[in-house]
């Protein structure tokens, strides 16, 4: 039987080798220790949205976050809200920060539409009437998207010199018919492209024509922003999934570098 055993000298050699080889991987091993915690905080929020968020959260909001990996090089991995879009809707952090942080909610885009259009004053916002009917909301309680669009066309039509000059007889008549108006503002209202009811008969916002001649205020404008009080708690959530997971996911990826 012939066998081949290490001497002293050759161990001790091995275990340095052995030394050299994880201190070079160690910065690779934390960028992935790193990155593969932050993933999971990032998730942790995403499972917490739906129990904060009023009706849950929509697939939108569920992929406002984003992550920025670690790297050998910068041992730093971040979660952060979204700071762009790429359907020129609202930004994620225009909305959800003021969640996280709490306090003034930013403009939306809608509200832009409708500042460019001549219906919202400056500084104005629009918030959702008490007696929208419940089939034109999400289960979040906003306003379906068909919706905003025909308003916004509304708005449009209303307030655009232009089109009211160049439309047909019939035009202004399926405006004067259309659901939605603008009415209460300073001026005059606009009820689909007409001048109507005068200042004061009504609050300024968005109506809607409802069967039998009654009419229902869906948005309401008002001078200040609304607030929000801080309901998802982004930065403790992801403290806590460090705290958690950071130290064992080290553990883990160092023992397979060793093997």
């Amino acid at each position: 039987m012939y066998s081949v055993k290490k001497s002293p000298t050759s161990a001790r050699n091995a275990a340095v080798e052995m030394r050299a080889l994880v201190g070079s991987q160690v910065p690779l091993i934390v960028a992935k220790a790193l990155t593969f915690t932050i993933q999971q905080a990032q998730r942790d929020i995403k499972a917490e949205m739906p129990r904060v968020f009023e009706g849950g959260a929509t697939p939108y909001t569920l992929n406002a976050t984003r992550i920025e990996p670690a790297t050998p090089a910068n041992l730093v991995a971040r979660v952060a809200v979204k700071d762009r879009t790429s359907n020129n809707g609202t930004l994620p952090e225009d909305y959800l920060l003021p969640q996280v942080d709490g306090g003034r909610r930013k403009e939306k885009r809608f509200e832009r539409n409708m500042r460019y259009a001549g219906a919202l004053g400056p500084g104005q916002r629009a918030v959702l009437g008490r007696s929208v009917p419940a089939n034109l909301l999400t289960p979040q309680g906003n306003l379906k998207r068909g919706e905003i669009q025909r308003i916004l066309t509304a708005t449009r039509t209303a307030f655009d010199p232009a089109q009211r000059k160049t439309r047909s007889a019939r035009s202004r008549k399926n405006a004067r018919n259309a659901p939605y108006f603008v009415g209460g503002l300073d001026r005059v209202s606009m009820v689909g492209g007409e001048l109507a009811v005068k200042k004061g008969a009504m609050a300024p916002g968005v109506y809607r024509r409802e069967a039998g001649g009654g009419i229902t205020p869906i948005l309401v404008f008002v001078r200040k922003p609304p607030s929000y009080r801080p309901r998802l708690d982004f930065e403790g959530i992801a403290r806590r999934t460090a705290e958690r997971d950071f130290a064992r996911t080290f553990q883990r990826l160092l023992a397979a570098s060793t093997r």
